[in-house]
């Protein structure tokens, strides 16, 4: 799998938000963006995924992408338990594997409680096992890291490095820790 960004533009409204970028991400490869806030980081994330379109340039991808991905906003249904939000996403991940992989970063005690129910920092790891447990060859996190203390943090970043099997890795964070997870990105806001 590769991703090649060639020359892109990309605006909201009038303001022209990343601008003349180019870059390949290659297969298997581990990418961190990093930036001040209003750099472009999700915008970039979005162009990437076809949520955002570009103004001038083109993205190729040398085989189909599949993402999977945690956004900034959690996008969990909030009445329903975290095994049954990830099975509504991977009906094919038997729900024995669901809870496993949940217990890895959640108490088993809240993993049949209401979404609604959970601490912003849980709901965020439920999030990231959902992500990874999707098919998908390109593995997108915006912000994966937000509610949660440095000790979850390591942990989290541990699980999902044990859980990419073979997948690009696109991350944009603000964390520290991300610093040596992979090749960085530094973007800068356009003015």
């Amino acid at each position: 799998m590769k991703i090649i960004l060639d020359n892109i533009n990309v605006s909201y409204k009038d303001k022209i938000v990343i601008k003349d970028f180019s870059y390949t991400f290659e297969n298997e490869g581990r990418y961190v963006i990093r930036g001040a806030s209003g750099s472009g980081k999700t915008t970039l994330i979005k162009t990437v995924m076809g949520l955002k379109k570009v103004s001038e340039g083109k993205i190729t991808f040398d085989e189909k992408p599949v993402f999977s991905a945690v956004f900034q906003e959690d996008r969990l249904i909030e009445n329903i338990s975290p095994v049954t939000n990830i099975a509504i996403t991977s009906p094919e991940v038997p729900e024995e594997k669901i809870r496993n992989e949940l217990a890895c970063l959640l108490p088993k005690e809240v993993l049949d409680h209401k979404v609604s129910e959970l601490s912003g920092g849980m709901k965020r790891r439920v999030c990231i096992v959902r992500a990874v447990l999707s098919a998908s060859n390109i593995l997108i996190l915006d912000e994966p890291l937000t509610g949660l203390d440095e000790t979850n943090q390591k942990i989290v970043l541990k699980y999902i490095s044990e859980h990419l099997n073979g997948r690009i890795l696109i991350a944009a964070s603000h964390s520290d820790l991300f610093t040596d997870y992979g090749s960085t990105i530094i973007l800068r806001e356009n003015i």
